[in-house]
């Protein structure tokens, strides 16, 4: 199943895979009429005040990546759940908690991008990756232009938990480890678009 997140609603795709997305062509080598449809579809949903979710069953993979390559620009991005004694690396930004991560820069790969974001964010050192996590999907407006993120996610270590230091310049106020008794406050506060994707890794995280 695929999602895309837009604040807090999400489109639904039941019969695609992330993985099974072409979004490394363009969108005229995936030309078609139907996916001209999905794009104007997409537009109308990112405008219009839906509170619910929408579920799309009939839509193929290439139609539905060539709808998005026209309805957005990528912003590729990545993070991490950085865990010691069963809790993990939470942060807080705007008043949210948050896992850290940020915009994969250009000629670096994902799992690169997240060990140093989440180093430039927590100040924790000496992180080693454990295993690649669900990606999270969601899209935003910035300077009149729509953007899809995907989040690579990747459990690490660290080899210092107690040394942490928010950056502030990121609006980063805290950094706090945290286990079984406030995953549920995490869960209910965060975004959803973390809170869905993740939801099952951070559970078996805390109760392991």
């Amino acid at each position: 199943m695929y999602k895309i997140f837009y604040e807090q609603r999400a489109l639904i795709f039941p019969n695609i895979g992330e993985n099974d997305l072409k979004l490394d062509v363009t969108a005229q080598q995936l030309e078609s009429y139907e996916a001209e449809k999905i794009h104007n579809f997409l537009r109308q949903w990112l405008v219009v005040n839906l509170q619910e979710d929408v579920v799309i069953d009939k839509v193929s993979p290439e139609v539905l990546s060539s709808a998005l390559l026209r309805t957005f620009r990528l912003a590729p991005a990545a993070g991490g759940v950085v865990v010691s004694d069963n809790q993990f690396a939470a942060i807080q930004r705007h008043g949210i908690p948050d896992l850290p991560k940020g915009h994969i820069e250009e000629g670096e790969d994902a799992a690169t991008a997240a060990v140093r974001e989440v180093e430039e964010e927590t100040g924790l050192t000496g992180l080693n990756i454990i295993r690649q996590l669900p990606s999270s999907w969601h899209c935003y407006l910035y300077e009149d232009e729509w953007r899809l993120k995907q989040t690579c996610w990747y459990q690490m270590t660290t080899d210092d938990p107690g040394r942490v230091n928010p950056q502030t310049d990121e609006d980063i106020t805290e950094v706090t480890f945290l286990g079984g008794y406030d995953l549920e406050w995490f869960l209910k506060n965060t975004y959803r678009s973390l809170a869905e994707t993740l939801s099952e890794s951070l559970k078996s995280i805390v109760n392991a």
